[in-house]
Parts: C-alpha cells; sequence; structure tokens
C-alpha cells in the first residue's frame, strides 16, 4: 500500500503537459471498447425478404433508380456476452427514398442471438427516379432485449452506410444483314443499356447457329475469332465486335437468332453470365461483280405497309474510270413496288470511288419476315467498250411497331388505387416482351409502383393494365401528371422505349352512410342528386302553403262580401281528393 500511495504521489506531481504529451485513446474509443450490443457489418440489396437456408448466403442484387419496391439487408453482429432478442430496428431514408411506414422503414428480428452472432434485418424501401447511383449514410435506431433482463429495452443508434449500384443491362444488336452462300465479318453491337458501368466484359459467339430449312443443319456458322475481350463498358456506351460468320445458302433468306454469351463484372465485383439473342438478317445470295451495291443507313430492311427510303451506294471496283455510267432499278417481288426514281445517269465514276443513289418503296404486309432482292442493272463504257452488268441488293422486310397509350387514370379496384390504362399497338407485328413502368407521378404516390410485365403486345388489340399505387393519406382531388416508361422488344430483338406523359384526375374513396364506399365522384353526383331532390320537394311545400294562405285571404273577403265558402273556394282552385287520383 505504500508503494502505491508514493506511485500516486508522483504521478500527482507530474505537470498536466506531460499528459497532453502522452498518446491514448479517444472518449470515442473508449466507449466504443466497451459498447456492449448490435453493432454493424454490412449493407447491401438482395431478392428476399428472410434468412436463407442454413450453410447458403443471401444473394447481392443490384438496384437502380426508379426500380420502386426493393430491400436493403443491413446485417448486424452482437457484441456482447448476453444473448439478445426481440430485436426491432427503424431505419432513416435520406431523399429519394421511401416506404409504407412514413420517414422510416422497420424490420425486426425475433429469434434469439446468441453472443457474437450475426443477424440479419431487412427494410423494404422503394427507390425512386429521384436518387441517384453511389453511397448514402443513415442512421438506425435499434431496440433489443436481453434474454435475462425485464424492463424497458436497450437501445443503440448505429451508422448505416450503404449504396445504390446501379444495374448492368447489356444488348447487342447486328449492324446490317448478311447474304447467304459466303462469308463475311458482321459489325455487332454490344450496349450497356443500364446505370452502372460493366467490367471485364467477354463476349463469345456460338460456333453455330439457326438451322438451315433445307438441310436442317446450322445456318450460321462462326470462323475465326469466336471470343472477343471488351474490358469495361461504362452506362450508356457500346463497343463492336466483328466475327466471321458463314451463311449456308438457302438458309431460309430471312431471321435467324445468334446467342450470344457475354460475362462481365456487375457492380458488387461478382461475375455474371447472360445469354444476349441477336437478330441477324440473312439476305439473298449476291453476285459478284466489278461493279457493286450496298446498302446506306439501315436500308437493308424494309418497313412493310408504309413507304420506305431505300438508298444504297453504288462502288466502282476497278481500278479504272468508269465513264458514261447509267443504273436502273427493279424489284424481283410483286409485292414490292418502286415508287420513286427507277433510273439515274451517273456520269464518270473514278476507280475505287463511290455514288449515293436513293428511291422510295412499299412493301405489303404478306412480305413481313421474308427477305427479297433488287436488281441494279449498270451500263458504263470501260476501256472505250460499252457493257452491261447486273449486281443483287438483298434486303429483309419487317413489320412496324407503333404503340400509343391512351385512358390513363386512376381506378379503384377492390378498394385500392390503380393507375390504369390501355396500350394499343397501331403496328402490323407483335411487340415482344412488353413492360409498363411508372417512373414519376408527383404527389399522387407515395412510393413508385415496380415495373410490370404485360408479355407480347398484338397488333390492333387494346391491351389494359392496371398498376396498384400507394396514394399518400390525406391526398386531395386533384389532376396530377405522370410519366410512363413502356419498353418492348422487335422482331430483331433489339431493345425500345417509349415515354408517355399524361395528366390523370384523382378523387380520393369516400364511405358513405350506409358503410359502402364510393369514388368521390360517385358520392358527390349521389348527394347533389339527392339535395336537387330534396330541394324540389321544399319548393314544393312551399308554393303550396303560399297558394292556400293567398286563397284563405280571398276567402275572407269573399265571406265579407256574401261569396262563397272555404271549401267551395279551396276545391276549385286544389281540385277534390277524388279529382287528383
Amino acid at each position: 500500500m505504500k508503494l502505491l500511495a508514493a506511485i500516486i504521489a508522483a504521478m500527482m506531481l507530474i505537470p498536466v503537459s506531460a499528459y497532453a504529451q502522452q498518446p491514448g485513446p479517444s472518449r470515442f474509443d473508449i466507449i466504443q471498447a466497451n459498447y456492449s450490443g448490435p453493432v454493424f457489418l454490412d449493407a447491401f440489396w438482395t431478392d428476399r425478404t428472410t434468412p436463407p437456408a442454413t450453410g447458403t448466403s443471401l444473394q447481392k442484387v443490384e438496384v437502380a433508380p426508379g426500380d420502386g419496391a426493393s430491400v436493403l439487408a443491413v446485417t448486424l453482429a452482437n457484441r456482447g456476452f448476453s444473448e439478445i432478442t426481440a430485436v426491432r430496428g427503424t431505419l432513416s431514408l435520406p431523399t429519394g427514398f421511401s416506404s409504407s411506414g412514413g420517414n422510416g422503414a422497420e424490420a425486426s428480428n425475433s429469434g434469439i442471438v446468441s453472443a457474437g452472432g450475426v443477424f440479419t434485418l431487412f427494410f423494404q424501401v422503394s427507390v425512386s427516379e429521384r436518387t441517384r447511383v453511389g453511397d448514402y449514410s443513415t442512421s438506425l435506431h435499434v431496440e433489443y432485449s436481453r434474454t435475462l433482463e425485464t424492463g424497458t429495452p436497450r437501445t443503440a443508434d448505429l451508422n448505416i452506410p450503404f449504396k445504390v449500384t446501379g444495374k448492368v443491362i447489356i444488348d447487342a444488336s447486328a449492324q446490317g444483314g448478311v447474304a447467304s452462300g459466303g462469308s463475311s465479318r458482321v459489325p455487332i453491337e454490344i450496349t450497356n443499356t443500364g446505370s452502372a458501368p460493366a467490367t471485364g466484359v467477354v463476349v463469345t459467339v456460338p460456333g453455330s447457329s439457326g438451322v438451315n430449312t433445307t438441310t436442317q443443319q446450322a445456318a450460321i456458322v462462326a470462323l475465326g475469332q469466336k471470343t472477343f475481350e471488351l474490358g469495361v463498358i461504362p452506362p450508356g456506351e457500346s463497343k463492336t465486335i466483328e466475327p466471321t460468320l458463314y451463311v449456308a445458302e438457302t438458309s431460309g433468306e430471312a431471321l435467324q437468332a445468334v446467342a450470344l454469351n457475354v460475362t462481365y463484372g456487375n457492380a458488387y465485383g461478382e461475375r455474371k453470365t447472360s445469354n444476349v439473342p441477336v437478330g441477324l438478317v440473312v439476305l439473298p445470295e449476291t453476285t459478284s461483280s466489278p461493279v457493286s451495291v450496298s446498302p446506306v443507313g439501315e436500308s437493308s430492311i424494309i418497313t412493310a405497309g408504309k413507304i420506305t427510303d431505300l438508298s444504297v451506294s453504288l462502288i466502282n471496283n476497278r481500278d479504272q474510270e468508269l465513264s458514261d455510267v447509267v443504273v436502273s432499278v427493279s424489284s424481283q417481288s410483286d409485292s414490292i413496288k418502286i415508287l420513286g426514281f427507277t433510273s439515274w445517269s451517273i456520269g464518270d465514276l473514278q476507280a475505287g470511288s463511290s455514288q449515293e443513289i436513293s428511291t422510295r418503296v412499299f412493301a405489303s404486309e404478306d412480305m413481313i419476315g421474308r427477305a427479297t432482292t433488287f436488281v441494279f442493272t449498270v451500263q458504263h463504257v470501260s476501256a472505250g467498250q460499252p457493257q452491261v452488268e447486273t449486281v443483287s441488293l438483298g434486303t429483309y422486310v419487317d413489320g412496324e411497331i407503333s404503340i400509343k397509350a391512351y385512358e390513363v387514370g386512376v381506378t379503384y379496384i377492390g378498394g385500392r388505387p390503380n393507375l390504369t390504362g390501355n396500350l394499343l399497338n397501331e403496328g402490323n407485328v407483335l411487340a415482344l416482351f412488353t413492360t409498363v413502368q411508372v417512373v414519376s407521378a408527383g404527389d399522387l404516390v407515395e412510393s413508385l409502383p415496380p415495373q410490370q410485365y404485360l408479355g407480347d403486345l398484338t397488333e390492333n388489340s387494346p391491351l389494359p393494365f392496371s398498376i396498384p399505387i400507394d396514394v399518400p393519406e390525406g391526398t386531395g382531388a386533384g389532376t396530377y401528371p405522370v410519366e410512363l416508361k413502356i419498353q418492348y422488344r422487335d422482331t430483331l430483338r433489339q431493345l425500345h422505349t417509349l415515354d408517355v406523359s399524361a395528366n390523370v384526375d384523382f378523387v380520393p374513396e369516400v364511405v358513405t352512410e350506409n358503410g359502402s364506399q364510393q369514388a368521390g365522384s360517385q358520392a358527390m353526383a349521389s348527394t347533389v342528386a339527392g339535395g336537387v331532390a330534396a330541394a324540389a320537394v321544399i319548393a314544393f311545400v312551399i308554393f303550396r302553403m303560399r297558394k292556400k294562405a293567398k286563397l284563405k285571404r280571398t276567402l275572407q273577403f269573399s265571406k265579407q262580401n256574401g261569396g262563397q265558402d272555404i271549401e267551395s273556394v279551396l276545391d276549385t282552385h286544389l281540385g277534390k281528393p277524388e279529382e287528383k287520383k
């Protein structure tokens, strides 16, 4: 004891400045070191609301702005020496996020968490279009109880970092068609239409694809390089591969599908694999000639049922000039009519140069899904000798998809408001894999609903949609702006997006006196009708009372002058009871 007292006395003699110079744990570190309760481990988006089976882990999923209903998994650990139970968490939500619980999302875990054990709270959160891809930080208030304690639950306030990852969405499209009966390099554009970068992208072209309708063998065979490493594809950007494809003769001269195998790293750095179909237009076999034609832009595809521009490039493949060049064109199909120019006077065409010519054509709808050929006859003078050459251009006839949305409004179904409307495909072919999504609704909805899948949209056949929405309590009647995003794929499996803006009228549903529910407009109509009827009855009664009073005054005057009695006067002016039947 004497030694301890001496040490304490010596320490008291040391200047305060000496303590300040000694490094040591901060107050925060001391509190953290002695803290016993739930602590944060991780937060990520997942596709379920319950823990997985023993021995398996939660699947992480990508979430992008506008995804609507999503699940944020917050993993916590029990840093203590006692079991805890009845864990309840309330997660504050930054701007752009919402939940049915108002400003905060709630989740609970009723199981018993052992000391050092790990558990997960699943928060159902709606991610709106107003969010952004990136990092967020928010607070989590946790209430819990120790299994050996009674009374008021313990609490903890934790900082929760999480991230809106964005999504990687890989799409592909072939640039132009490929002629049958030979091999050629086909440009295929690989596009990331999502909101997160795709890393380490590798595209593999299958060795064979499609079916030759004559031999029942592969219609398309990949030659040479089949694997292409593209690296990183940022959101909204594309990279192009050019595989060499051999197309067998009589391969249908139509549409063939090539299923690309695409592997990439997603927003979590996980390797993902996706099979991306590419529609490849197989064109009729072209003839070889010193003079050739090639389509300009999208002229290799003609839209049936409407007038289409056909532009081609006439190319002089010779090493000498062509003089007095005259070109004419004809269609090999009676179902395709040339409505524009059918001949052109080009003049001189230098060696290796080209000249663009264009016309307008119309294809009937019975040609949809079929290939056709235009024949170009080229007359020219070469080395002083007149020559005539014939070259052909293969094209594919596709249909048209034209979607419109109409009668967009709010309808109560089973007591719940729904955003309803109709989609109409005014084109002449199916719109494949159609979806509709509410991307903005102002103050009309509390949280944006998830995307709704509608399937294939048949031509000239309205397709209704009904999307349940959560309208905030107290929302008044009025007109609200709504924006919809409609997506579909065409016959070439290319993705198209249509943005629709509409102003919808909303009237809150009210409860009538008999307990039934009516839309506000119906209830208002009933109230107005009832009020009109009541007003009519009151007006009629007042009219009768006034008339009787007037007749009574008339009778008094009559009696004073020796006139009739009251009953006869009333019967004369109002009619006898038996006469009113």
